[in-house]
């Protein structure tokens, strides 16, 4: 069972993700595109979009703050800066064969492959971070699933490795 989050529809017009100190853009993700849920599966809150995008396709275009530090919202940039948007990209699920790309260049969404409105909106963050605020079990079911969360540059955990250990027995 899905539950509704606070950026789905209330009337006809678009609710905005961004809060009005982040400047308007074409393109900035609006209830009227997407729709942040709470998983089924014990994941959290993740987002989807409310029609279907294309292979290729510009899901978003993103906007939020420099930070010189990393959080649950951050997509590292360089080894000392992170890109912080807690009102869109916070909602990108994990997934080990994500569905889309951040482009941090052009602050764009691309998705990857074509993707339904059934499916959650997911980017592979070992692909987008050194290291993650905690390593964790992945649940994204994909064929080629890792079994664990962990940043490009890290070793697993030692967490990380019984639990791996668990999963081939």
């Amino acid at each position: 069972m899905t539950k509704n989050v606070d950026h789905s529809h209330r009337n006809e017009d678009a609710t905005p993700f961004y809060p009005a100190i982040i400047p308007a853009e074409a393109g900035h993700p609006t209830s009227t595109s997407f729709i942040v849920i709470e998983t089924a599966d014990g994941r959290g809150q993740g987002i989807k979009g409310r029609r279907v995008f294309n292979r290729g396709e510009q899901v978003a275009k993103v906007s939020g703050v420099i930070s010189s530090h990393t959080t649950l919202d951050t997509i590292q940039i360089t080894p000392t800066l992170f890109f912080s948007d807690p009102w869109f990209c916070r909602f990108l699920l994990h997934s080990c064969e994500p569905n889309l790309q951040i482009d941090l260049e052009r602050l764009a969404v691309r998705a990857l492959r074509d993707i339904s409105p059934d499916e959650y909106l997911t980017i592979d963050y070992a692909d987008t971070d050194d290291t993650v605020t905690f390593q964790f079990a992945c649940k994204c079911e994909a064929p080629s699933c890792r079994g664990w969360v962990k940043g490009r540059a890290e070793q697993i955990s030692e967490e990380g490795r019984r639990h791996l250990a668990k999963q081939g027995s």
